[in-house]
């Protein structure tokens, strides 16, 4: 009898220990961003790692898209086989939605759509652990236009050719990417809705959000309409930079009479600096900071088993319908330029 007591205390003490140990677990969270090269993408990342280190509420692992399908593809199944409870998808796929938010469904995993396309009504009917948080893409587009037909009508030699239309380039990202159509339209919406006639030069301009790229077509460009494009539209500030790279190369921004309104998204340090130095017009706050947070603050709510509303999320600029969670945009130009300023070892709340 003292054998099988003895027995039992020895269970008892290896299971306790087991309970123990599992009670100390941590959830599992798992982000893929679209491409850890883009600027936004480095800082909204390398946010979300310092509050989640701070906060020690759950583990992260994350992965690199590259810009391509396959490979988030392979991620996503990647984080899957590693068991995660949460999963965050800066989403390039964006014709995979529903079948996407079905997967995470199937594997009884929550998934957030990050920074991306918003899931249909539809979709999240049919997937109660499906969540949105992203801009509000169209307002950057608004922002680009307004500063553009603002400075067209102060400046009037902006019109550059004197056809009394303001001819411009429009920089696209990716042509399946929601924020890329989105920017591209509103913008040019703004500036028609103030009176203003325009003119497309060299079509569907794809950069991929990439200085480089934007800066050689640009530079292609240049060569046949350098005396006809009036303003650039950049769907992103790396774009926006690689523009203003081309026209520095082709004499431009060396004084007040050849200066070229160029318009970037995302308020990066360089695009900013670009303000400063008075070529890049205006940007808009995007702010990867409030992004990192904002994820954070979603997983943390929902494993605290609270609901996900503007009040409990709180954070200044970000609004709660149902499950989307959207963050607004800030004007940045010259004269605000200290709006701009966000530290992403910030890991306050």
């Amino acid at each position: 009898m003292k054998k099988f007591f003895g027995f039992v205390l020895i269970i008892c003490a290896v299971f306790g220990s087991v309970l123990s140990a599992c009670a100390k677990d941590k959830p599992l969270v798992g982000v893929i961003w679209y491409n850890f090269a883009d600027t936004f993408i480095q800082n909204s990342r390398q946010s979300l790692l310092n509050v989640t280190k701070a906060g020690d509420l759950f583990d992260i692992i994350d992965a690199d898209s590259q810009g391509d399908i396959g490979t988030q593809t392979n991620n996503l199944n990647n984080m899957y086989s590693n068991g995660v409870n949460y999963l965050v998808l800066n989403n390039i796929n964006t014709g995979a939605i529903s079948e996407i938010s079905q997967q995470a469904k199937n594997e009884g995993v929550t998934l957030i759509f990050a920074n991306t396309d918003s899931p249909s009504d539809e979709d999240f009917e049919q997937n109660e652990n499906l969540y949105l948080v992203s801009s509000r893409a169209p307002q950057s587009g608004t922002i680009m236009g307004e500063a553009a037909a603002k400075y067209w009508k102060e400046n009037p030699d902006a019109d550059r050719n004197g056809n009394g239309k303001m001819d411009y380039l429009m920089l696209l990202g990716l042509t399946w990417h929601y924020d890329t159509q989105v920017r591209a339209e509103y913008s040019i919406k703004a500036v028609e809705d103030a009176g203003i006639t325009t003119n497309r030069i060299g079509g569907e301009i794809i950069a991929e959000y990439n200085r480089g790229l934007a800066q050689e077509k640009v530079a292609a460009l240049l060569a046949n309409f350098r005396d006809d494009i009036d303003v650039i539209f950049a769907c992103n500030d790396d774009m926006a930079l690689g523009a203003i790279e081309a026209l520095k190369a082709s004499g431009f921004f060396q004084d007040e009479k050849s200066y070229l309104p160029v318009c970037g998204v995302d308020a990066t340090v360089v695009g900013c600096d670009s303000i400063e130095e008075g070529t890049l017009l205006v940007t808009s706050l995007n702010n990867p900071v409030k992004l990192g947070k904002a994820i954070y603050k979603i997983i943390t709510l929902l494993e605290e088993g609270k609901e996900v509303t503007t009040e409990n999320l709180g954070l200044e600029g970000a609004s709660v319908e149902e499950h989307r969670v959207w963050l607004d945009y800030t004007p940045i130009t010259k004269e605000n330029l200290s709006d701009a300023k966000y530290d992403i070892t910030d890991t306050s709340f």
